[in-house]
């Protein structure tokens, strides 16, 4: 998937050192609302509306973290982009924005994702708990990368020519 954006990362290297912050937390959302789903989903009781609350309510709690950490993180990273990469304040901000965004969005990406699998393979009779994990690891990795570069490429190389 990374190969994909080789022409975004040889137009910003920089981007590259925080790609693991935005995996990692994402899968960490993903796995989190996955625990909550199994849960949740234990209730043999459960009606399909409450199902869909549930990723409703996963995917908020996945913004509201999203925001949080990614403010935090865009205004530490924008100083340790500025002081270790030599890009001026405005960039050096541009840059941590973008992270910051892309975290929002791959988390609550993470969380519907972490709440929907197992929703779906409950559905189709197959055990949630033992089925979900590898798979939503392997969604959320991927969607991740592809927002946090898609981003990348958008924002800050083709608007911002960064």
């Amino acid at each position: 998937m990374i190969s994909m954006f080789e022409s975004v990362v040889a137009a910003l290297t920089i981007a590259v050192v925080f790609q693991s912050l935005i995996l990692d937390m994402a899968g960490n959302v993903g796995t989190q609302s996955l625990a909550v789903s199994i849960r949740v989903l234990a209730d043999p009781d459960l009606k399909r509306k409450q199902k869909l609350f549930l990723v409703w309510k996963e995917m908020r709690t996945g913004f509201v973290n999203g925001v949080i950490i990614g403010a935090g993180s865009a205004l530490v990273l924008g100083i340790f982009i500025h002081l270790s990469a030599g890009y001026g304040w405005m960039e050096s901000y541009a840059i941590s924005g973008c992270i910051a965004v892309a975290m929002i969005v791959s988390m609550v990406i993470s969380s519907f994702t972490g709440t929907a699998v197992p929703i779906l393979f409950q559905h189709f009779g197959i055990d949630p708990a033992a089925a979900s994990g590898p798979l939503i690891t392997t969604l959320n990795d991927l969607i991740g990368a592809t927002t946090y570069y898609s981003m990348v490429w958008i924002f800050l190389i083709q608007m911002l020519h960064i």
